[in-house]
This record gives structure tokens, C-alpha cells and sequence, in this order.
């Protein structure tokens, strides 16, 4: 795994546990589900392979996640996105 992807796995997996666990006065649910359908259409577009590793990055991240609640959101994140497992 390269720098780039770690980065980019880390950055995707923070966009899911903020927008899952942001206050709806910060951020509406629906809004939250705009910008996850927008990231969806676009990780749907990688080869089935690229989208396991992805979520295999994904999962890494989540490993190294202290706080339960965040840990959750981030080993839930692959499935969030959309990603086969």
C-alpha cells in the first residue's frame, strides 16, 4: 500500500464517521446522504478488485480507531460506501 493510498482510504473513511456522526444541526441527514451518493456513484465506477482493496484499506483504518463509536462507524464505512467485501 502506497502513502497515496493509505491518505486516501484514511480521508474517505473520516468522511463517513463525520457525516455519520456529526449533529443534525451541523450537518442534515440529508445532506449527509448527498454527499455519500455522490462518493457511491463514483467508487461504484473501480473494478470489483479495486473495491475490495479499497474496502480492505478501509477496514485497516478502522483497526486503528480507539474510540468504539468511531471504530464502528469506520469498520461500517466499506459497506456505507458501497464497497464489496
Amino acid at each position: 500500500m502506497t502513502v497515496l493510498e493509505h491518505t486516501l482510504a484514511k480521508v474517505l473513511t473520516e468522511i463517513v464517521i463525520q457525516l455519520d456522526l456529526s449533529d443534525d444541526d451541523a450537518i442534515t441527514p440529508e445532506a449527509s446522504m448527498a454527499v455519500l451518493k455522490l462518493v457511491i456513484a463514483l467508487l461504484q465506477s473501480l473494478r470489483e478488485e479495486d473495491q475490495r482493496a479499497l474496502a480492505e484499506l478501509i477496514n485497516q483504518c478502522a483497526r486503528d480507531e480507539i474510540d468504539p463509536e468511531r471504530h464502528l462507524t469506520a469498520w461500517e464505512a466499506p459497506e456505507t460506501l458501497g464497497l464489496l467485501a
